[in-house]
C-alpha cells in the first residue's frame, strides 16, 4: 500500500512527486529500508557487488549505476561533483541547461535511468539475470525512441539538445518560419462592385461588418451589426437561414458573381467595422459621405494599392 496516494495504489505521478521532493528514501524498498521497517539486521548485498544495498549505493555509487550515469552525463554534458547525494543528481540535471522546463528531455532521462536500474536490480535479485550497464543504457535509449514514435516529444522538449537527437535514432526538424507576404486589396473590374465582410465572436456575442466599394475603389456603403449567437446554436439553428443560403447559392450560379477569401491583413476596414459592431451592439450604416475618418484612411490605403505585411 502507498501512503502518498488516496487509494494506496502506485502511480507514476506520486512517484515523481516523491523523487522531486527528495522522499524517495522512504519509497524504494532496498535492503536497508526493509531492515529499518522490520527492525532486523538481515544480510544485505548489492546485486552487482558485495556492498550493502542502500539507495545511495544502488542508484548512484554502485559500479553499474556509475557507468550508466557517466555515459549519459557525458552525452548531455552535465557536470556533477563527486560523492554528491541522490537529490543533487536531479537538481544537476534540472538546472543543466537554460531551456530545461517540465517535460524537457533532461528531466526525463534521470527518471528513466532510475527506473531501469531498479528493474535490473529486481531481475538480478529474483530472476538471476546479471546487472549489465549496457543493457540499462540500451533500455533508456530504446524508451526515448519509443516515446518519440508515440509523439510524446516535440522540438521544444529537445531545445538546446537538438544536436544529439540522432544518437537516439530521432529526427526532429525545427519548424521553418513562413516568409512575409504582401497583402493587397484588389480593385473590382470596371462596372462591378466588391463586397468585403468580416465577423467577430467574443463572449457569446457575434458581430459583423461589411463595406461595398465600386470599381473606382470608392465606398458606396458600410455597416456593422451584432447578432445573438443563440440564433445559430439554439431553436433549430441553421434551418432559419436555409432559405437565404439557397438564394445565395442560386445567385452564384451566374458568372457575374464570385466569392474569394482575403487575409485578415487585407480586410482591415471590415475588421474595424465588426469590432465597432461588437462594442456598440447594434445595427448602424454609413454612407460614403458620413464614413468616419478612421475608415476613410483605410479605404484610401486600399485604393492606392498600399500593401500590408502578413507573417511578421
Amino acid at each position: 500500500m502507498r501512503k502518498d496516494t488516496s487509494d494506496g495504489r502506485f502511480t507514476t505521478k506520486s512517484t515523481w512527486q516523491l523523487v522531486r521532493t527528495g522522499h524517495t528514501i522512504q519509497a524504494v524498498y532496498v535492503d536497508v529500508v526493509i531492515q529499518r521497517r522490520i527492525g532486523s539486521h538481515m544480510a544485505s548485498r548489492c546485486q552487482c557487488c558485495s556492498a550493502i544495498e542502500t539507495i545511495q549505493h544502488l542508484f548512484i555509487d554502485s559500479c553499474v549505476a556509475n557507468q550508466v550515469w557517466r555515459h549519459l552525463l557525458d552525452i548531455f554534458h552535465v557536470t556533477l561533483r563527486p560523492m554528491e547525494g541522490f537529490e543533487y543528481h536531479f537538481q544537476s540535471w534540472r538546472f543543466s541547461g537554460q531551456f530545461v522546463r517540465q517535460g524537457h528531455i533532461r528531466t526525463i532521462v534521470p527518471l528513466l535511468i532510475l527506473w531501469f536500474i531498479w528493474t535490473a536490480r529486481n531481475d538480478a535479485k529474483y530472476q538471476d539475470i546479471y546487472m549489465e550497464p549496457k543493457r540499462i543504457i540500451w533500455k533508456v535509449y530504446h524508451t526515448i525512441s519509443l516515446l518519440h514514435t508515440g509523439c510524446m516529444f516535440r522540438v521544444i522538449h529537445w531545445r538546446g539538445d537538438m544536436d544529439i537527437t540522432p544518437l537516439f535514432g530521432i529526427s526532429l526538424t525545427t519548424p521553418s518560419l513562413s516568409p512575409p507576404v504582401l497583402i493587397y486589396w484588389r480593385t473590382p473590374p470596371e462596372g462591378s462592385y466588391k463586397v468585403n465582410t468580416d465577423g467577430r465572436v467574443k463572449d457569446g456575442l457575434v458581430s459583423g461588418g461589411e463595406i461595398i466599394r465600386d470599381s473606382s475603389s470608392q465606398c458606396v456603403r458600410a455597416f456593422f451589426s451584432s447578432y445573438a449567437i443563440h440564433c445559430i446554436t439554439r431553436g433549430g439553428g441553421p434551418w432559419s437561414i436555409q432559405a437565404t443560403l439557397r438564394h445565395i447559392r442560386h445567385l452564384l450560379t451566374f458568372d457575374r458573381d464570385t466569392i474569394s477569401h482575403i487575409y485578415h491583413k487585407g480586410n482591415q476596414v471590415d475588421d474595424l467595422l465588426a469590432s465597432e459592431g461588437w462594442d456598440r451592439r447594434c445595427y448602424f450604416a454609413y454612407s460614403a459621405q458620413d464614413l468616419p475618418r478612421r475608415y476613410r484612411g483605410l479605404v484610401q490605403i486600399d485604393r492606392h494599392g498600399i500593401p500590408t505585411v502578413r507573417g511578421l
